[in-house]
């Protein structure tokens, strides 16, 4: 029977891991049976082909000529997989750190500026000193979740080079200074980073720029800012993007160099009230109370308190409404009544005094660490894990971390794949297909698939090599 084997997928995580270094890392810890780094890099590229269900990876290496292109060379049970992940999790603070040491000595990059953000996942399991309930990202807050942070080297880089992983209920300010001492030590001087939202804790920014680098964090808007915002006049600020309306003022702190910059986006401002959907709701809740009946008297409705049928209890309810003179009018009215008057303002700050222009354009940029975490939970199917124990949580995120920075990097290395989204390089190496062709005495043809100029490119020593030592 003749088997296809997806080896543009295995055979380029082999060669990326291979070329960090991962398979002295893996292998070292576990010294007895089958290696770890086969293991490692056919878990991975089963989660870059199908999902990350290890009962799922255990059929697909059933095959032996599946298991024939990582280098599994004995049959492996889904125990075997399930300690795998395990063992992964186990060295988790020395993947990272091994990770920056070989990308900075490969690439030389041009700079070593960081986007850093953080987010949760959530886990089917018992509560431990890991999982806990807090604030859900994945909108499950039925289940326990663990929070997990990342840092990527910014454009046009846009390698992830961090991994933290914490308490499901651990505040984010907490997890960015982790974040920030993990990889503060392997930065070049005077390395930017830049923060979204939570990433203001002051803990962190003084760690920063004692260490001699630079920040750009979003800072939550207060009570303070409200006068600011209140006498905030667009024909006094810089004016930064006059396509999509936006508009600077700042303040500048002598002692300490700090700039403060109060951002009004006319676009940002009218996305926000198009978000209308609860001031209608009102609209159509008022209207459904003040309806009445023939006789006058109030219909019964969902938003008025119904009368209790305890007979010891009377409850009177008494509405009053106001007397507008068309829906659109009402809308206005709750909008404006719900209204924070910050709608379109965002403050950044900056520990040194960059243009407005600059800030904004440097800032705007860093959404790519976000978009990377969410192609971890989502694209990758990290969401939600069905994994148990803490070694085991901290495996899986490590190796879908990985699988997220092979693709960067080949997408870095290849100037053609720059602009490319990981679905469309997924699907490119998914292409590459190896076909085992049996005859009548069992003798076994390799016969390759599907090669195009940019799989090629990024298996440019590996097809070949493959092709000729298993041919």
């Amino acid at each position: 029977m003749n088997k296809s084997v997806p080896i543009g997928t295995i055979a380029c995580v082999r060669e990326y891991l291979e070329k960090l270094g991962f398979d002295e890392v893996f292998n070292r810890s576990k010294s007895k049976g089958q290696a770890l780094f086969p293991l490692v890099c056919a878990i991975i590229s089963y989660r870059l082909t199908e999902n990350f269900s290890v009962e799922g990876c255990g059929r697909w290496l059933e095959s032996p000529e599946v298991r024939n292109e990582p280098g599994i060379r004995c049959e492996v049970s889904h125990r075997m997989l399930n300690r795998a992940v395990e063992r992964s999790g186990g060295i988790v603070p020395e993947v990272p750190a091994h990770l920056r040491k070989r990308l900075f000595s490969m690439y030389d990059p041009e700079h070593t500026d960081v986007n850093i953000d953080t987010t949760s996942v959530a886990v089917y399991a018992k509560g431990t000193e890991l999982y806990d309930f807090g604030y859900s990202r994945d909108k499950r807050p039925d289940l326990r979740q663990v929070n997990f942070g990342a840092a990527e080297l910014r454009d046009p880089i846009n390698i992830l080079i961090d991994l933290s992983v914490d308490r499901g209920n651990i505040s984010d300010s907490v997890q960015f200074v982790k974040i920030v001492d993990d990889i503060i030590g392997d930065l070049r001087d005077d390395s930017l980073f830049v923060f979204d939202g939570g990433g203001d804790a002051k803990q962190a920014l003084d760690r920063i720029t004692a260490k001699g680098h630079r920040y750009i964090a979003r800072e939550r808007l207060n009570k303070s800012d409200d006068l600011w915002i209140s006498g905030f006049d667009k024909k006094e600020a810089i004016c930064v993007d006059g396509n999509e309306g936006v508009y600077c003022q700042r303040r500048t702190f002598g002692s300490s160099g700090r700039t403060l910059y109060m951002f009004y986006s006319e676009k940002l401002y009218h996305d926000k009230m198009a978000a209308s959907e609860l001031s209608w709701r009102y609209v159509e809740d008022a209207k459904d109370v003040m309806r009445r009946k023939s006789d006058g008297t109030l219909r019964t409705s969902k938003t008025v308190i119904k009368r209790l049928k305890n007979p010891l209890i009377s409850l009177n309810v008494g509405v009053q409404g106001k007397l507008l003179s068309s829906d659109l009018d009402s809308f206005d009215f709750v909008r404006n009544a719900l209204s924070n008057h910050r709608e379109g303002f965002f403050k950044l700050e900056c520990s040194s005094k960059l243009t407005p222009s600059e800030v904004f354009s440097i800032y705007r940029r860093c959404d790519t660490v976000e978009k990377l975490m969410d192609l971890l939970k989502n694209h990758i199917d990290l969401k939600p894990m069905r994994v148990w124990s803490e070694n085991s949580v901290k495996g899986t995120l490590s190796l879908c971390f990985l699988a997220q920075v092979i693709v960067s990097m080949v997408r870095y290395e290849i100037p053609e794949l720059r602009k490319r989204s990981t679905k469309f390089i997924i699907s490119l190496l998914q292409n590459l297909t190896v076909t085992y062709m049996y005859d009548k005495k069992q003798a076994v043809r390799r016969i390759y698939s599907n090669i195009e100029p940019l799989n090629s490119r990024i298996l440019r020593d590996v097809v070949v090599v493959s092709g000729v030592s298993g041919g």
